[in-house]
């Protein structure tokens, strides 16, 4: 039969300083600490930051006053403290301070907004509620497709994106993250960035679309990587093989289009929910008889009214395991948009940690460390 394929296209003042104290010994661990600790691990009381070094000013969490902070990122915060006659620096008794990097896995999947209750069918949502959600942009075309960060310098996206493959010219894409409206800036939320790699999987196939995933590197103009903020953080990665049952219900998101037959995409971030099918029932004949492949997963919503659609390919399927919310589908391929007894297709995850730590470096990441043990 004639298959119509879519691509499927989501300090406080001084004085209340005093009177949390106590309560706040360790508000903060990180290396920017901004609690209320004002001793050495010695002992010794600290001294005030500008009395001390007075051309600091308030830079770095300084001034008036005399809290161990970490304004030149050492291991630790510190401070300046008397000794003798000499003033000295001494680390302060506060927990050894956290990278960004490893404060940034160590909050994947995690929101700053609660998901909504609820692409084709679906709601509008803040990106704050899938802040790992990535727009890729083609200089030429405009908006090109979804991905999700799944580190602070790579995006996992869907290889069908680029029908030039690895000829793709990498100064035709620009990547954005933070993004609630396709055509609106906003520099509060949004971190932008040019591409510095594009890896294709090797064994993609695009007839079938058998293994459908992509890696791309971002690069900044200053060389740095995603910051973690309210919009941007990353997905977490289950771990290698993980698979999730039939029923189970996943959360879906992007800017494609609200049906097949729009010819815009959606100008805000969209969201919906979908269940997972089985393998089984999804190559019956009724759905998609024995084209969906080990590396592919099938999910749809029940009544069929929610799907992803064309605009939403590479876009992210994440499920919630212990309040986080982890990355198990690319999304890739179907037949129309919401239609009956056509679910959506998506990349399984699960089958590719091996090949994103070999391409990315990130293995301890992509050990799937964040998702919980039975």
């Amino acid at each position: 039969r004639t298959v119509n394929m879519t691509y499927k296209a989501v300090d406080a003042g001084h004085h209340q300083a005093e009177k949390k104290e106590r309560t706040n010994q360790l508000r903060n661990t990180k290396c920017n600490y901004r609690g209320y600790v004002r001793e050495s691990s010695s002992g010794r009381s600290c001294l005030y930051w500008d009395r001390v070094k007075p051309q600091w000013g308030d830079a770095n969490g300084l001034g008036s006053h005399n809290y161990c902070r970490n304004p030149n990122s050492r291991i630790m915060p510190w401070c300046y403290v008397r000794k003798g006659r000499k003033t000295v620096r001494e680390f302060c008794n506060i927990p050894k301070c956290k990278t960004d990097i490893e404060d940034l896995y160590e909050t994947c999947g995690e929101t700053s907004e609660r998901r909504m209750h609820k692409i084709v069918g679906g709601s509008f949502t803040p990106i704050e509620s899938h802040p790992w959600v990535a727009a890729i942009f083609h200089k030429r075309y405009g908006f090109l497709c979804g991905g999700t960060l799944i580190s602070p310098c790579w995006v996992l996206t869907a290889a069908h994106c680029f029908s030039d493959g690895e000829d793709t010219k990498l100064t035709h894409l620009a990547i954005h993250l933070g993004k609630s409206a396709i055509n609106e800036t906003d520099a509060r939320s949004e971190q932008g960035f040019t591409v510095e790699k594009l890896i294709m999987h090797e064994k993609y196939d695009d007839d079938n679309f058998n293994n459908d995933i992509a890696l791309i590197k971002l690069k900044s103009k200053n060389g740095g990587c995603a910051v973690k903020s309210a919009s941007v953080r990353v997905a977490c990665l289950p771990p290698l093989h993980t698979k999730l049952p039939a029923g189970f219900t996943c959360s879906i998101a992007g800017f494609g289009k609200e049906r097949s037959s729009a010819f815009q995409f959606s100008q805000y971030l969209k969201h919906a929910e979908v269940k997972l099918m089985s393998n089984a029932e999804c190559n019956k004949e009724l759905y998609y008889e024995n084209r969906i492949t080990d590396n592919m997963f099938c999910a749809a919503s029940p009544d069929w009214s929610t799907d992803a659609c064309k605009g939403d390919s590479g876009g992210p399927l994440v499920c919630e395991a212990s309040g986080r919310m982890f990355l198990f589908g690319v999304v890739s391929w179907g037949e129309g948009c919401a239609l009956k007894n056509k679910p959506g297709v998506y990349t399984e995850v699960t089958n590719y940690n091996k090949w994103i730590a070999e391409n990315t470096g990130l293995s301890e990441y992509t050990n799937g460390r964040m998702y919980p043990q039975k």
